[in-house]
């Protein structure tokens, strides 16, 4: 191929390709990360999360596609070019269908998810040994959000059995006092955690799956020029081919 022009159009859909992998990869690790979410602020249910899934096998298939993309462009095969073009919009649709489904399926996904917790917090104080991983996850939650209770610490006194706040709802202390004598002066001081944890897990959920869409709307706009350079190139190699027979 001569000509700089088409060179340059060679080059940078390659270039481009590159950016399609390194895209593919965004979109898996960001539906990885929602979907790991979900199931870890669910109460351990891991239903309702098949939009993340979906954008998983989306990811990874981009990858192969940037791969052939990447190959047409430098074996200057119109044929791979029009293939790798129509491959792209095929996905475009897929992730416009799985967004649009995200979209409308979140709310519904995140008053499962409340319910889910508010039962799961039910478990949580009961002090049956099989409900040991409720605790469990309640502490972790409490520990890691910094945050007591479903709605706040009077959970635990407001229902049969009356408790008061687990210790994963106090602040950690670095003093080298017993964990017995910690908890006592964090309950009697009050020093506990006074924010819910509902209203924490549902607005981090809720963001992990605003990046999860963003980062799909943003591809799409790449994986537009990208469809407009593959179609260009094959068009400009085409055109090249006929301008050598005739000359």
């Amino acid at each position: 191929m001569e000509g700089c022009g088409m060179n340059c159009i060679k080059y940078l859909l390659v270039v481009f390709n590159g950016l399609f992998l390194i895209f593919g990869i965004v979109i898996i690790a960001t539906a990885c990360v929602d979907l790991g979410l979900l199931q870890g602020f669910a109460g351990m249910e891991t239903s309702g999360h098949e939009t993340d899934a979906v954008l998983i096998a989306i990811g990874v298939l981009i990858i192969v596609v940037a791969a052939f993309g990447c190959f047409g462009a430098w074996k200057e095969s119109p044929k791979l070019l029009y293939i790798f073009a129509g491959c792209l919009i095929i996905i475009i649709l897929l992730e416009l269908s799985v967004g649009i489904a995200a979209a409308a399926l979140r709310p519904q996904i995140e008053g499962t998810m409340k319910t889910q917790l508010r039962a799961s917090f039910i478990k949580n104080k009961s002090t049956r040994e099989e409900d040991s991983v409720y605790r469990e996850f309640w502490d972790r939650v409490q520990s890691n959000m910094e945050c007591c209770g479903v709605t706040g610490p009077e959970n635990y006194g407001a229902s049969e059995p009356r408790l008061k706040p687990s210790f994963s709802c106090c602040p950690p202390d670095s003093s080298d006092q017993a964990d017995e004598i910690k908890r006592s002066d964090c309950l009697s001081m009050e020093k506990y955690y006074k924010e819910g944890c509902e209203d924490k897990v549902l607005s981090t959920v809720h963001s992990a799956g605003l990046t999860v869409i963003v980062c799909g709307i943003l591809f799409c706009f790449l994986e537009i020029a990208g469809i407009v350079l593959a179609l260009w190139l094959a068009q400009a190699i085409k055109t090249h081919g006929k301008s050598r027979e005739t000359a």
